[in-house]
């Protein structure tokens, strides 16, 4: 079984919700949630609005819709990394915009797409191997941190790990100190932009 590539993407519009009833209105056409995962398929979408699909990987089941009134989300589970092409497709047979989240520890995919911080504000997660680690302040690291957890800004993600007894200003520097802690901080970048760098959204 492929890893699993777990994708949010929210679709919207500043001007036309005309657009985003078209396409809410052919997602609950296409998609059927159901024990059969391939009525859920995000090519259901595909071959009802009849957009092209040549080179795209389309491996990706929807599990989760939502519409709001400025946006539609979705949340789907692709095949080993995220599909952002079909996504952008989608948005561009729509005349939408689009913001996508997608995290895949197997493979090391830590991606986040919005510049903004709009949709999506996290710029860190971490990875905890064991919670009930001792810190240097003597308590677990569950008390303070969950595994996945998410961070929006530095000075966030510094005072969270100060409270642990990891006093840092600079992520190399907090990596250094977390080196024998088990704890991996994974910084999100956006592999489709040229902003691509750890500090990609203070430059945008």
């Amino acid at each position: 079984m492929a890893n699993v590539c777990c994708d949010d993407i929210y679709f919207y519009s500043e001007s036309d919700s005309g657009s985003l009833d078209a396409l809410w209105e052919d997602l609950e056409t296409s998609i059927i949630f159901c024990l059969d995962e391939n009525l859920a398929a995000i090519e259901n979408l595909f071959l009802l609005k009849e957009i092209p699909t040549d080179g795209l990987s389309l491996r990706g089941t929807v599990i989760y819709m939502e519409r709001n009134k400025e946006n539609i989300l979705l949340s789907v589970s692709a095949a080993w990394s995220p599909l952002y092409n079909a996504y952008y497709a989608i948005a561009e047979a729509y005349g939408l915009s689009f913001a996508m989240q997608s995290i895949e520890p197997g493979c090391e995919i830590y991606i986040n797409t919005d510049h903004s911080g709009t949709y999506f504000p996290d710029q860190y997660t971490v990875s905890v191997e064991d919670e009930d680690y001792t810190t240097p302040t003597g308590i677990p690291v569950k008390e303070k941190l969950e595994c996945g957890e998410s961070f929006s800004s530095d000075s966030e993600l510094f005072q969270c790990f100060a409270q642990l007894g990891y006093k840092a200003e600079t992520i190399e520097k907090l990596n250094i100190l977390l080196e024998d802690a088990g704890i991996t901080i994974h910084t999100f970048t956006d592999p489709y932009s040229d902003h691509n760098s750890p500090d990609w959204r203070k430059n945008a």
